[in-house]
């Protein structure tokens, strides 16, 4: 058995970090608060898994004059690209930040506030859980240096014995909901049955509902439930650590599993 792990709003709460980081570089480029909950339902709404995305999204809402359900209506079809923001921004002739420009600012915001970084599901629970799988693993949207510095900290990197960051990607486009992460981790580690992935986002059911139809093993998907993701299919769902811990009793048990 294989169990997957995104990072964010998963193994880590980043409420106090990525997500004040996000409110605070959309601030800072337009020069006034921001509402950092409308923020937060933007990245979700429209399915944009890298926060500095999601950032470059807020600049462009607060700057184009539209409802929050026009922009998304209008900004939310195709791949989760920040691209297509730079092209909206084009056509409507509004200002944005220089890409770089803007990394820069929030990665100097999020290693202020990395330090308030808390863990979702403990040291004691992970190594109960790898004692039952077997082969744990990561696929996440950080940089490598933002995962090093929070998994050096909690002295997590000795659980996984595969991970997959933004670092590893060759382009945007192989970011989730590309299939692409998986097929890398199962390149690099092998598929085993059950294989499991357990993420917080539509990008991350995306990802495992995509891989499953174009490859053909079976991957589970497993929703870590927050109040931002409620209508996020997954084939089970979870609200806290001991609740996963029972999921893979179950899966180990030969229970709920086809």
């Amino acid at each position: 058995m294989i169990i997957c792990f995104d990072v964010d709003g998963v193994l880590v709460e980043v409420g106090p970090s990525y997500y004040r980081a996000l409110a605070e570089t959309v601030s800072y480029f337009l020069g006034k608060p921001v509402d950092s909950g409308l923020l937060l339902r933007l990245k979700f709404r429209l399915n944009l898994n890298n926060d500095w995305d999601a950032t470059l999204a807020g600049i462009l809402f607060y700057r184009c004059g539209l409802q929050p359900e026009d922009f998304v209506r209008q900004l939310a079809p195709g791949p989760p690209d920040f691209r297509k923001f730079y092209a909206r921004a084009a056509e409507e002739r509004i200002e944005l930040p220089d890409y770089d420009r803007l990394i820069e600012k929030f990665e100097a915001l999020y290693r202020q506030y990395r330090p308030l970084e808390t863990l979702k599901i403990s040291p004691a629970i992970l190594a109960e859980i790898k004692s039952l799988a077997g082969r744990l693993a990561v696929i996440t949207g950080r940089t490598r240096e933002d995962l090093d510095y929070t998994f050096n900290k909690f002295s997590l990197y000795h659980f996984f014995e595969v991970i997959i960051a933004e670092d590893d990607l060759p382009t945007v486009e192989t970011r989730k909901p590309s299939s692409y992460p998986l097929k890398l981790l199962f390149e690099k580690s092998g598929y085993s049955s059950p294989a499991c992935y357990l993420g917080d986002t539509l990008a991350d059911s995306q990802m495992v509902e995509n891989f499953n139809r174009e490859d053909g093993p079976k991957v589970f998907f497993v929703l870590f439930k927050n109040a931002l993701n409620s209508g996020v299919k997954a084939d089970y769902y979870v609200e806290n650590e001991k609740e996963l811990l029972q999921v893979v009793k179950n899966f180990t048990q030969g229970k709920d599993f086809s």
